[in-house]
């Protein structure tokens, strides 16, 4: 891979970091290759191919979100695959559509799969929406549930939840 070594995955992750801090769309897509393969499927419902794409999404997460801010926790990195993960904790407040001044913290991750000409060509993420949308009062409190039994509980009317 020419050019990925560990200072470029290091600065890479930075600007990375700084960007989304900015709560600037274009300055996000500056670091996008223009063929971009976005697999994010937690907050977007389908892939997403080539940086315009992508602003569609970067756009949804400042209107839902305009405090939004991410913190690095740890880079990991496979120098030898041109590739990192960015562990990070993100916070902010609730979408005004939630009618509620509540805020979240949780973890996630943002992953580089690939990367093209210096840009990043090939990304996925995972985080933990679920206690994000629980801080935010989207959804109940777990009241001891664990694993699958929290979210197959929610499907149950709340009357008729039970502890599992």
């Amino acid at each position: 891979m020419t050019g990925v070594d560990a200072g470029f995955l290091r600065t890479f992750a930075d600007a990375w970091i700084d960007a989304w801090n900015s709560r600037d769309t274009d300055t996000v897509l500056a670091l996008l290759h223009p063929d971009v393969a976005w697999e994010e499927r937690v907050f977007w419902p389908e892939p997403l191919h080539g940086r315009e794409a992508v602003r569609a999404y970067v756009d949804a997460i400042w209107r839902a979100m305009p405090d939004y801010r991410v913190e690095e926790v740890q880079l990991f990195t496979a120098v030898d695959d041109g590739r990192a993960l960015v562990l990070f904790e993100q916070s902010g407040r609730a979408p005004a559509a939630l009618g509620t001044d509540a805020t979240f913290r949780v973890q996630g991750c943002d992953v580089f799969l690939g990367f093209t000409d210096g840009l990043l060509s090939r990304y996925t993420a995972a985080f933990e929406i679920v206690d994000m949308l629980r801080q935010l009062g989207a959804l109940p409190p777990r009241e001891g549930r664990r694993g699958g039994a929290y979210l197959l509980g929610l499907l149950t009317p709340p009357a008729e939840r039970t502890s599992a």
